[in-house]
């Protein structure tokens, strides 16, 4: 079942090439990519930090304030999940310029927005009440403090896991690039650092990505300049020790949580199709766009709200059917 979580969410709806990037990815790891997520997240301990990269400065050269609805939704999903099942501290990395944007999508996913100290509080007296917490950071935009601030961050957080969603990645000349071949470069968030220090001590990570641009994508870089437009000059460098592809990057994400449902045989850890209604009205609200479109609606990649409520409950009957 696991594979058929994999292929729902990696057929090429909408003609990016993704299949191939998922064929690349799959036979990097010789398994089902969301099974292997899910192997990774098993590994986490409770009481540790774990990191969640997202955000996309989709319109950088109008202001770095615009950010696109697909990876601040699948990221407050799967962030609410390996908080559940894990009881770990999801701490949620970005842009200073998306901070107050994506604040909104965390809690309409059911996330209290509070301080690391905060969060510590929360486990220490668990046994007062379950907190469903979340942090959020800023992430440097500049490199020479991006690197200070990542090994900063992961020794004093020590994070049992790294996990980039929909984060673009460093091309091959250092430079950011979005689908259409365009530097975008200014205001971005130099998460790469972050992965490769993690990766250097040993801390696993996992990067979601749908383009070919984003973080993680370095494992299939081949792949992504042989079949995607613009491939040659947009392709991520950046590797991470699991990429999961999908059609869209939240996708990627609510596949990985139906694979954690199926696993542990709990349907609560399912995504939910009125989460997602909240969630991308609020994303909206806050000044989010549709990337493909550069639109203030509620639709991701050009896909509506209700595909996008269609795809979770796809997942969803997957999963159910394989827990007969």
């Amino acid at each position: 079942m696991y594979q058929q979580l994999d292929q729902l969410v990696n057929i090429d709806y909408n003609k990016r090439s993704i299949n191939h990037l998922y064929l690349a990815a799959s036979q990097n790891v010789g398994s089902s990519l969301t099974l292997k997520a899910v192997e990774i997240i098993e590994t986490i301990p409770a009481d540790r930090f774990v990191f969640f990269a997202t955000g996309s400065v989709t319109r950088s050269w109008v202001t770095p304030t615009i950010g696109e609805t697909d990876g601040p939704l699948g990221t407050a999903v799967l962030a609410k999940i390996v908080r559940e099942c894990r009881s770990a501290i999801p701490v949620i990395l970005t842009e200073e310029s998306l901070i107050e944007t994506t604040i909104p999508v965390l809690k309409a996913a059911g996330l209290a927005v509070v301080t690391p100290k905060q969060a510590w509080e929360a486990q220490e007296l668990r046994e007062k009440g379950y907190t469903s917490v979340v942090c959020i950071l800023p992430f440097p935009a500049e490199d020479d403090e991006a690197k200070i601030v990542a090994t900063q961050l992961i020794n004093e957080m020590n994070p049992a896991a790294v996990i980039c969603i929909e984060k673009a990645g460093k091309g091959e000349d250092g430079a950011y690039y979005n689908m259409r071949g365009h530097d975008y470069s200014p205001g971005r968030a130099r998460v790469d650092y972050l992965v490769e220090e993690a990766r250097n001590v040993g801390i696993p990570t996992i990067a979601v990505g749908d383009g070919g641009n984003e973080i993680g994508m370095g494992s299939v870089k081949d792949a992504v300049k042989e079949h995607v437009p613009h491939g040659e000059i947009i392709a991520s460098a950046t590797k991470t020790d699991l990429l999961v592809t999908a059609s869209v990057s939240n996708w990627g994400c609510y596949a990985i949580c139906a694979a954690l449902a199926l696993r542990n045989k709990n349907v609560d850890l399912l995504p939910k199709a009125n989460d997602e209604k909240r969630m991308l009205e609020a994303a909206v609200l806050s000044g989010h766009v549709d990337g493909a479109t550069g639109k203030a609606e509620t639709t991701v990649d050009g896909f509506s709200l209700e595909t996008n409520v269609a795809m979770i409950e796809m997942l969803r009957a997957v999963v159910l059917r394989g827990l007969r």
